[in-house]
């Protein structure tokens, strides 16, 4: 066999995947937090309410990131697991076929 027919699966790319995406949806959902620290400084109110309205708009679009966010971590968590079981079945499964050290 060679290096082609081989799936390979980068164990911490999904760990560092799936707690990267964690930070990302902590600091999506702490955002909120600081909406009221920015109120008194854009001075005049035409620019306050334009500045109101982006944030509004923001929170939308923040919402549907945030979504796609935690999906993604999801997604992430479910490939890990499954590979992780997968790798243990065939380590069983060759362990039953060929002994614990493969047959030698």
């Amino acid at each position: 066999m060679g290096e082609h027919d081989r799936l390979v699966v980068d164990y911490t790319l999904l760990e560092s995947s799936k707690t990267n995406l964690r930070d990302i949806r902590s600091a999506l959902k702490g955002i909120d937090k600081h909406r009221a620290d920015i109120n008194g400084i854009w001075g005049h109110d035409s620019i306050a309410g334009k500045m109101d309205e982006f944030v509004s708009n923001w929170d939308n679009y923040r919402r549907e990131l945030l979504d796609n966010v935690e999906d993604l971590g999801k997604q992430a968590e479910v490939a890990l697991k499954s590979f992780e079981k997968l790798d243990l079945d065939l380590k069983n499964v060759s362990e039953k076929k060929n002994g614990k050290n493969g047959g030698n």
